[in-house]
């Protein structure tokens, strides 16, 4: 005779309980162009997709980078965030349970009074003693209008927004200490370069001198021969700072104290660049500020439903169920049962528009939020076209300034042969001495852009995380 009635109760009960307000995740238009600007092909594969070990072949560089993502504290600081995020979704997930609870109270009340017999007030004392033990059901809130589940699908939003995080900060400190590494072998280069410029500048001084003490150079001359030495020699201190200051980035990089970085090769050895940029809609997967942009712009969009279901009516149910006793010793052998139920509904009259505001709060936020995800995938964009510019013009400039270094080294030999058969002034000397000089170094840096280009590419297609695993301090 029931069974009508259950059922419709059990129907009306599914249906809103499988009622969700607030709007769904999509993923915003962005319109990403079909290839990068200044890039070359088409091609699905991607320099971001290799692995940082199959980019970076030498053996103290990769020895550097294992050592950075096993010590660097800012990974140690991101890893811990992913902890408290996972702490947080299984907080959201507990809503889904009620919250059952045990306790044990004794209360024991005493009322003193004056009885009044004819005459006479006799005082007396009345002792009165409880003991209750139970169980209760702490506010369990039926999930009617999905706010328990917006909150669920917020704090996994913001758990992926942290292990992206994570991944962002692996790939940034991988570019960054094969930015420094091969910066520092540039410094070596540049000190090898002036190293040699003061040898050959104190030899010539010393044959100067000895023809000046001959009678066949000036004074002048030898004044200007000690010029050269000595900006060799200041030059050789700038450098020699620079190499130590880089020695302690990337000690700090590494998690340790300031000390030596052990280093072999040449500038530009052990850096493999065999593959192409790859298609600028894979950026959207493989980028990881990209995905905790879009991560936290999930979040945001779940938030606007929670922020909803706060207008409407409420379903909590408290349940208990218990013993009790005037005595200890009566409570499991001879005691009183209690049990009690409450469901109730609370339904938001009056909240001085607090609800509302909360309400135009989340979507303000999730605006924000699309805009800031639309933003770094533009910024994404134009990192990864500024870098294969870098790296195609760089390459040029390296060819241009080695003709450089070659013609400036040429004409000093001719220019020496003039002065030593007295055709020309020192000065001459002086003068493209000095020109080759700051080529050498001109050169050095060109191939150093040339080099850090290549890596900048790598870190802006998205390369450099680890896809198997994160350290977890």
């Amino acid at each position: 005779m029931h069974s009508p009635r259950l059922f419709c109760l059990i129907s009306t009960t599914a249906l809103l309980a499988s009622c969700k307000v607030g709007p769904n995740y999509t993923q915003p238009e962005v319109g990403t162009p079909s290839i990068f600007r200044y890039g070359s092909s088409k091609s699905s594969r991607s320099l971001g997709d290799l692995d940082w070990r199959s980019v970076f072949k030498d053996a103290a560089l990769r020895s550097l980078i294992e050592e950075t993502l096993a010590n660097n504290l800012d990974l140690r600081v991101a890893a811990t965030r992913v902890l408290q995020a996972q702490a947080g979704v299984v907080s959201a997930r507990s809503q889904f349970f009620p919250m059952i609870g045990a306790g044990y109270d004794f209360t024991h009340t005493q009322v003193s009074k004056n009885l009044q017999l004819g005459n006479v007030n006799i005082p007396s004392v009345f002792d009165n003693e409880q003991h209750s033990v139970g169980i209760s059901l702490l506010q369990y809130e039926a999930d009617f209008w999905g706010k328990i589940r917006r909150s669920n699908e917020a704090a996994r939003a913001k758990l992926v927004a942290t292990q992206e995080g994570q991944r962002q900060v692996q790939s940034g400190l991988i570019a960054g200490v094969a930015t420094a590494f091969v910066t520092l072998r540039e410094q070596d280069l540049e000190l090898s370069i002036a190293s040699r410029t003061l040898a050959a500048r104190t030899q010539s001084l010393n044959l100067i001198t000895t023809r000046q003490k001959g009678g066949q150079s000036s004074l002048t001359d030898v004044k200007q021969a000690e010029v050269l030495v000595a900006e060799a020699e200041a030059a050789m201190r700038v450098i020699e700072k620079q190499i130590a200051q880089l020695e302690n980035q990337l000690s700090y990089l590494a998690g340790r104290a300031p000390g030596s970085i052990r280093r072999s090769g040449g500038l530009a050895s052990g850096i493999v660049v065999p593959a192409p940029a790859g298609l600028p809609s894979d950026l959207l997967n493989r980028r990881p500020d990209i995905r905790v942009a879009e991560q936290s712009l999930i979040a945001a969009t779940a938030q606007i439903g929670v922020a909803k279901a706060q207008l409407l009516p409420s379903f909590t149910l408290t349940a208990g169920a218990g013993l009790r006793s005037k005595e200890f010793g009566d409570l499991f052998n001879n005691p009183t049962r209690l049990w009690q139920i409450g469901p109730s509904v609370s339904v938001p009259v009056f909240t001085a528009g607090r609800l509302m505001a909360g309400l135009r709060i989340s979507q303000a936020a999730r605006e924000g939020a699309e805009a800031e995800y639309r933003k770094i995938v533009l910024q994404a964009l134009r990192e990864v076209s500024d870098a294969l510019i870098s790296r195609q013009k760089s390459a040029g400039l390296t060819t241009a300034q080695r003709s450089v270094v070659t013609a400036r080294q040429e004409a000093l030999n001719l220019i020496r042969q003039s002065y030593e058969n007295g055709a020309t002034s020192y000065l001459e000397v002086l003068y493209n001495d000095q020109q080759l000089f700051g080529a050498e170094l001109s050169l050095a840096r060109a191939q150093l852009q040339e080099v850090t280009a290549s890596i900048e590419l790598y870190r802006s297609l998205g390369g450099g995380w680890d896809r198997t695993s994160l350290p977890l301090p």
